[in-house]
């Protein structure tokens, strides 16, 4: 089968996300002038990808065979408009965030009402560290001659027998925005931030605060897609020694273009 005429460009798809970063996808049919024929020589006669604006660079190619002949796919990466003028989310305006929850086991000692827990159930801590508690536990009950001011001590099974740890909830937020430079994006790397000062809506965390462990980022076009990753403590925050004051990077950012926090409140 011959094709007849020049079968001109075809736009497949045209996507844009929720920080503006645009996927173009172009088509072409065309024809070899033989078959078969070897890479390097269809390479030769494959068309040219089509003509596009400077916002969008190429970010891959596929030829597929075709009824008639190849089709080539070109698929096209970045923003609106000129590739100059701010068409996307940035840091101060983005909508593209959220927070992956996630679980740890914790050293007992580590539990926020351990004290209390272990004056009530009896539990001590050996020579080596690790946290004992009794099979059973005493609780006094008042007997029926709770009148006359007698108690009887009753040993009860200890719920707390043999949990030397505990399950809390940590997780990661992360914040996606687009820019043309880094900027502050790498800034306050492994550095502790108040939820008040992430961008976006992080969840509320009372007693507890966050740890930015990096920024990975990919270049799409004249931009870069960026997104911040934090980490979230445990109670009573990350231990200051080991990673400095609270340190806020946060710049220009809006907390979310002033939106109001969400109401969830992760428990400790």
């Amino acid at each position: 089968m011959s094709l007849y005429g020049d079968p001109g460009y075809r736009l497949v798809d045209d996507q844009t996300d929720l920080i503006g970063i645009r996927t173009l996808v172009f088509s072409k049919l065309w024809q070899a002038s033989r078959w078969p024929m070897s890479i390097s020589d269809m390479d030769a006669e494959a068309p040219e990808p089509p003509e596009v604006s400077g916002a969008v660079i190429l970010a891959g190619r596929q030829t597929k065979p075709a009824p008639g002949g190849l089709r080539t796919f070109w698929v096209f990466e970045g923003i609106t408009g000129d590739g100059k003028s701010v068409t996307f989310k940035d840091r101060r305006n983005s909508l593209d965030y959220g927070f992956d929850p996630g679980f740890a086991s914790v050293d007992i000692k580590l539990h926020p009402r351990f004290k209390t827990l272990r004056d009530k159930f009896e539990g001590f801590v050996d020579p080596s560290g690790s946290v004992i508690w009794p099979a059973t536990y005493s609780d006094d009950v008042r007997s029926g001659l709770s009148g006359l001011g007698f108690k009887e001590a009753e040993g009860k099974l200890n719920p707390m027998f043999g949990h030397d740890q505990f399950v809390r909830m940590e997780g990661t937020y992360r914040f996606r925005y687009a820019d043309f430079t880094l900027g502050s994006a790498m800034l306050g790397t492994n550095k502790i931030f108040e939820t008040g000062e992430l961008p976006g809506v992080p969840p509320s965390a009372p007693g507890r605060n966050w740890l930015k462990v990096g920024a990975p980022y990919d270049r799409r076009g004249p931009v870069f897609d960026i997104t911040e990753l934090y980490w979230l403590s445990g109670e009573g925050g990350w231990p200051k020694p080991i990673y400095g004051g609270i340190t806020s990077s946060s710049g220009s950012s809006s907390g979310g273009g002033g939106l109001p926090r969400e109401p969830y409140i992760i428990p400790a």
